[in-house]
């Protein structure tokens, strides 16, 4: 598994990196997460004499993500309180005792904004205000897990929140990364379903794969060994399409192989370097064959047209990924 820390340090980058308000204004609401500050489950980033984070913002312990993510002290207060981060990779409890740090943070937004009510209104959890998309733009990204202990996609804020992500980055809409984004499930592991790229890794001279999906890794076999053709890869008929999520068709009598995926169908036909691609007929830089008994594809091509990445390493891997995009920004 390929593990993405570097995102958790990132998230808390952007998140750090918001312009730093004054500080000079009082706390005077009863906070709903006082005894958690009292418990030590969570530390301010930035704290005043009381402990209390000056901009509204702590990190959680190791162990009580959820516990304080979906708390029923976070539905019972009016102050408007998020929780983002990555539960997959907090994990370190010696380094929150130490440091403080973690890569979940509470952040209570009442207190972050409470400076600029001329620019957002009352920052409250029932304020209308809070529903624009100015307000929620450059505040959090999908590493946001709650809101007011609700998964974020059950509050009354999802689809200003989808449209801010999606203005992002558009990719997002890929159904590969958008049920990782749009199913509450993920909370918490959202950045790492993303970054970490659910798809099959195979090698041309062998008939290992991988298969990398929610997060976990299977190793398995293929009928036949990857192969390359002058310079172009080519799998077998059985094995890799259907792993990516794809449907595989084979009509005998006419030998045409259909496959389809993410709305999109490509019919290739043994013996032809013709393909129709969702209707339209293109050429492709290998014909299908048959070798040793099994019919081979030329894998760059069918994976590009149902929109999948397909990625070469110097290792001599190749990765496929139900995604059709390679090099995700920041989001």
């Amino acid at each position: 598994m390929r593990k993405t820390v570097s995102m958790v340090i990132a998230f808390l980058l952007i998140f750090l990196s918001i312009p730093v308000f004054a500080l000079a204004s009082s706390q005077s609401d009863e906070l709903p997460y006082q005894d958690w500050i009292d418990k030590g489950w969570i530390k301010a980033i930035s704290p005043d004499e009381n402990g209390h984070d000056k901009l509204g913002w702590y990190s959680i312990m190791p162990g009580k993500e959820k516990e304080i993510a979906y708390s029923d002290k976070l539905k019972n207060t009016d102050r408007l309180i998020v929780v983002v981060g990555s539960f997959l990779a907090n994990n370190n409890l010696e380094y929150y005792q130490s440091e403080g740090g973690s890569a979940v943070a509470l952040c209570d937004v009442t207190k972050l904004r409470e400076n600029y009510k001329e620019l957002y209104g009352e920052i409250k959890y029932n304020n209308p205000d809070t529903l624009k998309y100015d307000f929620w733009k450059g505040l959090v990204t999908i590493n946001l897990v709650s809101i007011n202990g609700t998964p974020w996609q059950e509050t009354k804020y999802k689809d200003v929140l989808l449209q801010n992500f999606y203005d992002r980055w558009e990719g997002l809409k890929d159904p590969a990364y958008n049920r990782y984004l749009i199913d509450p499930k993920w909370n918490g592991y959202t950045d790492e379903c993303i970054y970490n790229w659910d798809g099959v890794d195979v090698w041309i001279g062998k008939d290992d794969i991988t298969v990398r999906y929610e997060l976990k890794e299977n190793k398995g076999k293929l009928p036949t060994e990857v192969i390359s053709d002058n310079g172009v890869s080519m799998i077998p008929l059985r094995g890799v399409m259907e792993e990516l999520g794809a449907t595989v068709d084979y009509d005998s009598k006419t030998q045409e192989i259909t496959i389809k995926d993410k709305g999109k169908t490509v019919v290739l036909k043994v013996g032809s370097d013709n393909a129709v691609v969702d209707g339209n007929t293109v050429k492709m830089p290998r014909k299908v064959y048959v070798k040793s008994g099994y019919t081979m594809l030329p894998l760059r091509f069918v994976a590009e047209n149902l929109d999948h990445a397909v990625q070469y390493l110097n290792d001599g891997t190749i990765m496929i990924w139900r995604a059709k995009y390679t090099t995700p920004p920041s989001i």
